[in-house]
């Protein structure tokens, strides 16, 4: 191979957004469920639903900013 063919060829690995995003709505998801089973939200619960769909929003804003099917 010389350099041409590996500097077109597509770079692997980078973030996971989907990944993280994925996380973060669990994260949220474990909120909810631990504040239903307690009957009432706690400050905790509320912190934690606040950084899972923050960190969600967030993760899916980079994923589909850095998502492009055309050649750059």
């Amino acid at each position: 191979m010389d350099e041409d063919e590996v500097a077109r060829r597509p770079r692997r690995g980078g973030m996971r957004w989907g990944l993280l995003t994925l996380l973060f709505l669990g994260i949220a998801l474990t909120c909810v469920l631990v504040s239903n089973s307690e009957g009432q939200y706690s400050g905790l619960t509320f912190l934690g639903l606040v950084v899972g769909f923050g960190g969600a929003a967030y993760c899916s804003y980079r994923g589909l900013k850095g998502f492009s099917w055309l050649p750059r």
